[in-house]
């Protein structure tokens, strides 16, 4: 075997996108986004065909969301080691064969198995993703194309949302795992032939350098430190409501007269709104500092939240409501990832997006338990969402912090100058 590989010399800067490495890796973070939520919009349909409460199901979506965050967790190592474009290969054949496992699951026990597996391979995508466009492309756009590449999450979800409809209606619930895990193995060959190894273009590194640049401890350095902690705690209030509504806004809906085949439209709302907010941030990542534009747009979740509180059966409105509330809320998990791509250098960007999304990932598997317990305990709809309106508003607090932090940091900067 050859010995460590050495540093090449710099490359030219990178003045053109990437569209080969910018395309391939939005459709794997798209079908990322379709089965993190694949779960969530079957349940109202796996409870009545196993006969069971929904709540029963809480121990799936939650190991679901602890695998994604342990991948999450593993991906800086993994990168620096294998490089980003083997981990985005062997994630989605990760999570391709665990979603089509998943569609024979016979028991709870089996199903919460196998989204956990799952869900290391989602986790994984990710930050992988962002971390080898942000490479592959001019660093002028690399706030931008971290939230286009986190977008697919949104598109994912909106994708399921409304095939996932369709799909449980006419064929039932394992027809949406075995949809998704087609259509990943569809995408498998253009990765392995098309997706660009971004250690071609930017060089190599030798491997403790490699090791060192991913280590978790970069990202408590001094002049990072504090945001470091600010951005953990904003993702992790953000996620964790998130996915209170994705996991169990299908059944939630179903108070308001939502049939099963109709639940998942919820989804669907969700994913919608989720995409304006990707577009208002992509817009505004060139104008404006990014923590302002997500204070405005966790602003608006709670605004959303409070207003869905008190309305009545109208299902049209309730859905433009939530798609408000997805707007706010994911708007600040693709935006977190934004952030962290501009507060470390680029050979910790996967593991500074990765510990920042597994900061919310921790929140996910809070979120779908705390809203699995106020359902079991037959609290009100309207009542769960005020009461999510709680750490929705101290996000808000923690990101008009961050702002502040950052713009102390570049006037101390420029005083030093």
């Amino acid at each position: 075997m050859s010995g460590p590989t050495m540093t090449r010399n710099p490359a030219p800067p990178i003045t053109r996108p990437n569209w080969s490495a910018l395309t391939l890796a939005f459709i794997a973070v798209v079908l990322d986004g379709y089965d993190t939520i694949a779960l969530g919009l079957s349940v109202p349909a796996l409870s009545a065909d196993w006969g069971v409460a929904p709540s029963h199901f809480t121990p799936a979506l939650a190991l679901t969301s602890l695998g994604v965050a342990f991948g999450y967790i593993a991906v800086g190592r993994l990168t620096a080691r294998f490089g980003c474009r083997n981990v985005i290969l062997v994630a989605v054949a990760v999570f391709t064969v665990g979603s089509l496992l998943t569609a024979w699951a016979g028991s709870i026990v089996e199903l919460t198995a196998l989204r956990f597996i799952t869900g290391l391979g989602l986790g994984a995508v990710m930050p992988a993703a962002v971390a080898q466009t942000t490479a592959l492309n001019p660093a002028r756009l690399r706030q931008s194309i971290a939230v286009f590449v986190t977008m697919g999450i949104s598109l994912g979800a909106l994708i399921a949302g409304v095939a996932g409809s369709q799909l449980v209606r006419n064929f039932g619930w394992p027809s949406v795992f075995i949809a998704g895990a087609i259509a990943s193995a569809i995408l498998f060959p253009f990765l392995w032939f098309k997706l660009p190894d971004e250690r071609t273009v930017i060089g190599d590194v030798p491997v403790a350098d490699a090791k060192h640049s991913a280590s978790v401890a970069r990202l408590f350095d001094p002049d990072v430190r504090t945001r470091t902690l600010l951005l953990w705690v904003f993702s992790f209030l953000v996620f964790s409501v998130f996915y209170i509504f994705s996991s169990w806004l299908p059944t939630l809906l179903t108070s308001y007269g939502f049939s099963t085949g109709l639940a998942p439209l919820g989804s669907a709302a969700l994913g919608v709104g989720s995409i304006i907010g990707a577009g208002i941030l992509i817009v505004c990542a060139t104008k404006f500092r990014m923590t302002s534009v997500l204070a405005g747009t966790t602003a608006a979740a709670i605004v959303f939240l409070v207003i869905s509180a008190f309305l009545g059966p109208d299902k049209a409105l309730l859905l433009i409501v939530f798609g408000g509330v997805g707007l706010g809320l994911q708007a600040g998990m693709i935006g977190q990832a934004a952030v962290a791509v501009s507060i470390y250098p680029q050979r910790t960007a996967a593991t500074g997006v990765g510990w920042t999304s597994s900061m919310g990932r921790l929140g996910s598997v809070v979120g779908p338990i705390v809203g699995g317990a106020l359902i079991g305990l037959g609290t009100s709809t309207s009542t769960i969402v005020l009461l999510a309106c709680i750490p929705v508003f101290g996000a808000l607090l923690v990101v008009v912090a961050l702002g502040r932090v950052r713009v102390a940091q570049r006037a101390d900067t420029r005083v030093e100058a």
